[in-house]
């Protein structure tokens, strides 16, 4: 019997897939319709109350009916246009999220791709033994970092000059999905107080900022910028750029590479792991750290061999 082939993978994209068709589509096709229905009933109003208002001897009951239109219509009208904002802040929001989860799944595909093409064949490469050194005798062997990430979220790329260690599309699509939130819910925020207040001032923009989306941009401003490149490596120079700190080839003495566990907040957590740049004087810097070891230690050959410089291992295999 012929057995199947099948990608797990594609597993994960069906429960949000069925979500979507199933429950919020239909939530969002029913709520649209009971919207239309009373914004309809609202602009009717109008009208009637329009003619009422333009009689020239309106009755005792035309009064009356024209005190309880205006009631209606003023409050109807406050509500429909704060459902249509949110409404307009919620559809934005979504946009964003596809562009964001949907970008970082299909960065997480290419990514895994790249790494299991056949072209990526399995190398064999020696560590040394930091005890037969006076240095790796000397340095610590605990993770420079207590956190890191659970999956590839910065890795070594080949520039014109040489390398850099930038961080992955998938961290920068969640960066800028946190600014576009928050971009589209102050923005929304902002037209619909210009169109139901009027004028507005500094202190009301700053208000509205720090109550709406203002902490989410400034959180994936943040985020944006921690994307930026950790380090430079100029190979014609001979020069590496870590930490903002220039820095000569001739001072990396070897590369570290460890395993440490990360806790999670409530239960569990996940392993993690460190590439290290260790200089002639002991001094430990982290190139990289994060979850996915394949292409941790493959980046690791790499910055070896173009470094010169041995590395030493304890319990990454």
């Amino acid at each position: 019997m012929r057995k199947m082939n099948l990608n797990l993978g594609w597993l994960v994209v069906i429960i949000p897939l069925g979500l979507l068709i199933f429950v919020v589509f239909p939530e969002i096709q029913d709520k649209y319709e009971d919207y239309a229905s009373r914004k309809a009933t609202h602009e009717a109003k109008v009208v009637v109350l329009d003619s009422l208002l333009n009689l020239a001897q309106p009755s005792t009951r035309d009064l009356n009916e024209i005190r309880k239109l205006e009631t209606q219509v003023r409050v109807h009208g406050i509500v429909l246009t704060k459902e249509r904002f949110l409404g307009l802040k919620l559809g934005g929001m979504f946009v964003v999220f596809i562009f964001m989860f949907g970008g970082m799944f299909l960065s997480g595909i290419w990514l895994n791709r790249k790494k299991n093409a056949a072209q990526n064949r399995q190398i064999t490469f020696h560590y040394e033994d930091p005890s037969s050194d006076a240095i790796g005798q000397a340095i610590s062997w605990v993770a420079i970092s207590s956190g890191g990430s659970n999956f590839l979220s910065e890795r070594l790329k080949k520039t014109s000059r040489g390398f850099t260690i930038v961080s992955s599309s998938k961290m920068k699509f969640m960066a800028w999905g946190f600014f576009l939130v928050g971009l589209n819910w102050f923005v929304w925020g902002l037209v619909e107080w210009m169109q139901t207040k009027g004028d507005i001032g500094f202190m009301d923009i700053g208000k509205l900022f720090f109550t709406s989306g203002g902490p989410f941009m400034l959180v994936g401003l943040f985020l944006v910028l921690a994307t930026g490149a950790k380090a430079y490596f100029y190979i014609r120079k001979r020069i590496m750029v870590v930490d903002a700190k220039k820095r000569s080839f001739q001072e990396a003495y070897a590369l570290q590479v460890l395993q440490k566990f990360v806790a999670g907040n409530s239960s569990g957590g996940y392993y993690c792991y460190e590439l290290n740049l260790v200089t002639d004087t002991g001094e430990r810097i982290n190139l990289l750290n994060h979850g996915d070891k394949d292409y941790l230690l493959s980046d690791m050959v790499m910055i070896s061999r173009f470094l010169k410089v041995p590395v030493w291992n304890r319990g990454v295999v």
